[in-house]
């Protein structure tokens, strides 16, 4: 059964006891994010940017949201970002990505994948001219980041699923469309630290009674931190401006 046809049966099923509350709503978006990669990766901190040549890349994200007037139960976010990079470069005699030990100066060819898909349960908190949403992430990387060379070559999954808090606070301009808003994820435990946050502005518009349309633009930066001595380390940014449209049922 699709996620719309749930989210419909449970509010008819639950419209006998909630007739003053809000409808249930379906919310879905895509957009590209320009997204380009600063700082260092693996063991001997090998920079992204200068050794590697990664550059500035188009990212596609999608996601589908669906808020419900069912009391205790959180609203539900689903967001797939796919966020791929690859370079060439010459890496130095010694250098590690993970395990894997370089013996001598050779040019290799970089892969870095940090594709990954979110679920978000989040509660509202304000629902009017100031909007307030807080909830829990649960962040499933499924990439991976690989150093192709001549002699040698190293591939390390980046598989992981990372819990991760969740809000977002907003402000609606009445009878202009206009809307600002600023979302983030954060998480700091052991060694590892992951913030990624957005800012955004958007116009929202009417396209028929029952669907409107909202466009989006703004910056979002993603901070990845690892440090722990017996696995792959990171002290990378993933930053740049993204643009949007979403549709509202």
């Amino acid at each position: 059964m699709s996620l719309f046809r749930l989210g419909l049966l449970a509010t008819l099923t639950a419209t006998p006891l909630l007739a003053t509350a809000d409808i249930a709503g379906l919310y879905a978006g895509t957009g590209v994010w320009q997204s380009s990669p600063t700082g260092t990766l693996g063991n001997t901190s090998i920079s992204l940017e200068n050794t590697l040549n990664f550059d500035e890349e188009n990212s596609n994200y999608f996601f589908i949201a669906l808020e419900h007037p069912i009391p205790l139960l959180p609203n539900l976010r689903l967001t797939r970002t796919d966020l791929e990079w690859a370079g060439q470069g010459v890496v130095s005699a010694g250098t590690s990505l993970d395990e894997v030990v370089f013996p001598s100066d050779q040019a290799v060819a970089a892969d870095l994948d940090l594709s990954h898909t979110e679920v978000t349960f989040y509660y509202e908190i304000l629902d009017n001219i100031v909007d307030l949403d807080l909830g829990l992430t649960a962040r499933l990387f499924d990439g991976e980041a690989s150093l192709i060379g001549a002699t040698q070559q190293e591939r390390v999954e980046l598989d992981a699923v990372i819990p991760m808090l969740y809000g977002r606070a907003g402000i609606d301009l009445p009878f202009t469309g206009l809307s600002a808003a600023l979302s983030g994820n954060w998480v700091d435990v052991n060694d590892v630290s992951l913030t990624d946050w957005s800012a955004e502005v958007n116009y929202d518009f009417k396209i028929a009674p029952t669907l409107e349309a909202g466009l989006s633009i703004g910056y979002r930066s993603m901070l990845i931190e690892i440090d722990d001595q017996d696995e792959l380390q990171s002290d990378a940014e993933f930053d740049g401006l993204f643009i949007g449209l979403r549709l509202v049922l």
